[in-house]
């Protein structure tokens, strides 16, 4: 969620016509509810796949996307680069300079994957055969990072402007279109080929929107050439966020091939449902946190005493909404695999309740990490997602063997909690703002959720399953959870969190009413 500001302060010093604290709300509630839009689209296009195309296919769509995304993640570190970096020089010329930066990352990603493709797609694949339709659909994939690239301009500019709510808006129309092609695609008969296509003319009409709405609104002005401090900025900004962030970016994908090595790919199944499923309610909340966050903290960074309360709030309002999802999922977990996906993935369940505790550390991992690349400091993630993967690659191999995917579930909750510790002092140690007053804030919200759990576990138990306990246990675990957080102190949290989304809502409505 996103901080609290004091309202008379944020006034003077941002001179925006609405409190910083407003912007925010209504943009993280847009960011988040893009993220549940994404994953509730994707889960549908997972299933219309699915059932048309052949597993290979299935297979080699997913190699492309990999491998486009690859590029793609690298394009991106200088536009984060662009939005945390500090200075009083126009938005256009911190737009310009990434803009430069990922053309130039771009050709060199193009340029090597040129190179090296068949021994790449050999690889992947291990059949001559396949690496011809590979390579067909990563040239129509290797589209994407070009729109991007096209996109970025007008995004950095408004991110540092602190507009945040039409990108937001953006985020929500883009898998909508997407799924809607794609599977218009898939039902005209055009294979995996149509779906990335699908992708792609999605992207090309929301960079045409995004150009449009920017143009129209007045926000882009030429500002002229990038100074040299500018350069340096987002070069030196680029590279500091590489090292911090291209890590995690192989971290949250390199479990699932440690899994299948060691037990193989069914139970590698197993694991990577439960692990998505998981992450889903996780992500929501990181994704508000890392669009708002960032540039939040960038802006204010020169305040400690309201980078405190954005963090202590930010990490507050996040618990209080992300512990009882987390909850819910636990408690009513064997109900949803059996009657969404069918008893044959039962096993997924353990090592998902697992992970269910393993995302309550999500809202303080990616705080930290907000706030170290929001002060120019993101290449010290680096030194918690090297932690992580050393611990990934240690202790899935022999817990697999030993424990199966619960072995996978509780490897990844080690990392996971190691992770969360060494960003937390790093962040501490390089900035002095995260401290135990901030952390502490999870603790009421944390506790609740887990007696709310057990209880609603407990006295939900009837010996029929069906679709009745599965309401049973929610609204046990929803009216059980906001008992146990007033009795613990945590009312006055509750009632700022309600207020600052019903705050942010009617300033929604009016917005969209005046526009």
């Amino acid at each position: 969620m996103p901080p609290i500001t004091d309202t008379t302060e944020t006034k003077a010093v941002d001179k925006s016509p609405q409190p910083l604290t407003h912007v925010a709300a209504r943009a993280a509630m847009a960011s988040g509810t893009a993220e549940i839009v994404t994953r509730v689209l994707t889960v549908v296009l997972m299933i219309v796949t699915a059932r048309v195309l052949e597993p290979v296919e299935v297979g080699l769509l997913g190699l492309g996307v990999i491998v486009s995304g690859v590029v793609s993640i690298l394009g991106f570190y200088p536009e984060t680069a662009a939005v945390a970096a500090s200075g009083d020089e126009c938005e256009g010329q911190f737009a310009l300079a990434a803009a430069c930066v990922r053309a130039v990352i771009l050709a060199f990603s193009f340029a090597a994957l040129g190179l090296f493709f068949s021994q790449v797609a050999y690889y992947l694949t291990s059949h001559n055969s396949a690496s011809v339709p590979l390579g067909h659909l990563i040239l129509v994939l290797a589209w994407l990072p070009v729109i991007e690239l096209l996109s970025g301009y007008p995004q950095v500019v408004l991110q540092r402007q602190l507009k945040l709510n039409l990108i937001a808006q953006l985020q929500i129309l883009q898998p909508v279109l997407f799924v809607g092609l794609a599977v218009l695609m898939l039902i005209i008969g055009r294979g995996f080929i149509g779906v990335a296509w699908a992708n792609v003319a999605s992207s090309a009409l929301i960079s045409v929107l995004l150009w449009s709405r920017v143009v129209a609104s007045g926000a882009i002005r030429w500002s002229g050439w990038p100074s040299r401090r500018v350069w340096r900025e987002t070069v030196y900004g680029t590279g500091k966020v590489f090292v911090g962030g291209f890590a995690g970016y192989l971290n949250g994908r390199v479990d699932n091939l440690i899994v299948s090595a060691s037990i193989g790919p069914a139970s590698m199944s197993y694991y990577s449902m439960a692990w998505n499923a998981s992450r889903t309610p996780a992500n929501v909340f990181a994704r508000a946190i890392n669009f708002v966050l960032v540039p939040t903290l960038a802006r204010i960074q020169d305040d400690p005493t309201r980078v405190q309360r954005a963090l202590r709030e930010c990490v507050r309002n996040s618990y209080l909404l992300l512990a009882p999802a987390c909850s819910i999922l636990f408690v009513t977990a064997p109900i949803l695999v059996e009657y969404v996906i069918g008893s044959k993935w039962l096993p997924v369940v353990p090592p998902l309740q697992v992970m269910c505790f393993t995302v309550l550390a999500v809202p303080i991992l990616f705080a930290s990490s907000a706030l170290l690349v929001g002060t120019g400091k993101g290449h010290l993630t680096g030194i918690a997602t090297a932690v992580q993967l050393a611990v990934l690659l240690i202790a899935i191999p022999p817990m697999c063997k030993r424990w199966g995917t619960m072995g996978g579930a509780y490897a990844d909750l080690i990392a996971v909690i190691l992770l969360t510790k060494t960003l937390a002092i790093t962040a501490w140690w390089s900035t002095r703002q995260i401290g135990w007053a901030i952390v502490k804030t999870a603790l009421v919200p944390v506790m609740a959720a887990i007696t709310s759990g057990y209880l609603a576990g407990t006295l939900t138990n009837p010996i029929q399953w069906d679709p009745l306990r599965f309401f049973m246990q929610v609204a046990f675990t929803i009216l059980g959870y906001l008992f146990m957080v007033a009795v613990l102190g945590g009312r006055a949290g509750l009632i700022d969190l309600s207020r600052l989304l019903q705050s942010a809502i009617r300033s929604r409505v009016t917005q969209e009413l005046q526009t």
